[in-house]
């Protein structure tokens, strides 16, 4: 996947600098780690993908700030599911539960990735607790994802930076430097 950190796009999720991480590697990687907020990818190569880089096959959204909950988001050839149920399941369908997570699985007008001309565009909409926005353009074998949040109390890093306004210290050197973004096993928010 091409991830756009987050000091390097405007509000509107427009990159605005020239700093993008470049992931290659296949696995569970963190997107976003925070002491409250786990965000997690999960890479892979796809039958279009070229020479073995990676896509973003699913993401996973768990932590603190989900109340123990965990939702999954996988590829049109996946599911969603919320605790492990299968949800949203219908399109276009929404779910919520308490006061966590509004999600509207629906058709949007533009895609993330402006060079995906595919149509219907199969998105979904999350709004999450602390302000945390995403939305997840499902394609047949990957997802575009865009994650807009504040800076988290304590701090966060991963895949997306570390929101300090400061993009040049977030290239992959220097995010791994930081910290393993592989996910150990016992972190993973992903089903073995």
């Amino acid at each position: 996947p091409h991830v756009n950190v987050f000091d390097s796009v405007d509000p509107d999720g427009d990159a605005i600098g020239a700093s993008v991480v470049n992931i290659y590697g296949h696995g569970n990687y963190w997107v976003v780690r925070s002491r409250d907020i786990s965000i997690q990818g999960q890479y892979n190569a796809t039958q279009w993908s070229i020479d073995g880089q990676s896509a973003t096959r699913a993401i996973a959204i768990g932590g603190s700030f989900m109340k123990g909950h965990t939702l999954i988001i996988e590829a049109m050839d996946g599911q969603m599911t919320w605790d492990g149920q299968a949800i949203l399941q219908e399109f276009p369908s929404s779910f919520m539960a308490e006061d966590i997570v509004s999600a509207h699985y629906h058709e949007l007008q533009e895609p993330i990735d402006k060079a995906e001309t595919h149509r219907p565009i199969h998105g979904l909409d999350l709004d999450l607790p602390f302000g945390v926005r995403v939305r997840v353009n499902r394609w047949a074998k990957h997802l575009d994802v865009l994650i807009a949040m504040r800076p988290q109390v304590g701090g966060q890093d991963g895949h997306c930076g570390n929101l300090n306004l400061d993009a040049s210290d977030d290239t992959l050197e220097l995010i791994s430097d930081r910290m393993n973004l592989r996910v150990s096993a016992q972190d993973s928010l992903f089903p073995v």
